[in-house]
């Protein structure tokens, strides 16, 4: 797939970015760029390079990275939640962020 500038503009406008000329051409050009990376490394033989070890299917391979999941202690509700404010509302209060 070529690269054009309207092929920047639309993912521009995906992403709600605002480009002006001079950022949609260098953006042109560096992921045109960047694609015919890619494209190079497709030409390279890779048939004789086994997978990657964490990609196997393999029980034995799972068993040692995954843990069971198990019920532990959690927080008593009534010291998380703050009574003290209306009556009937549980909720957790935070520190303000937004001014």
């Amino acid at each position: 797939m070529a690269i054009t500038k309207e092929v920047i503009e639309y993912i521009a406008m995906l992403a709600r970015l605002q480009l002006d000329e001079n950022e949609e051409s260098s953006m042109v050009s560096d992921i045109s760029r960047i694609i015919s990376y890619f494209d190079k490394l497709k030409e390279l033989d890779t048939s004789n390079i086994d997978a990657m070890e964490f990609l196997s299917t393999d029980e034995d391979v799972f068993e040692n990275a995954l843990r069971d999941d198990v019920v532990g202690k959690s927080y008593d509700r009534e010291e998380l939640l703050h009574p003290e404010e209306e009556e009937g509302s549980e909720y957790f209060t935070v520190p303000r962020v937004v001014e």
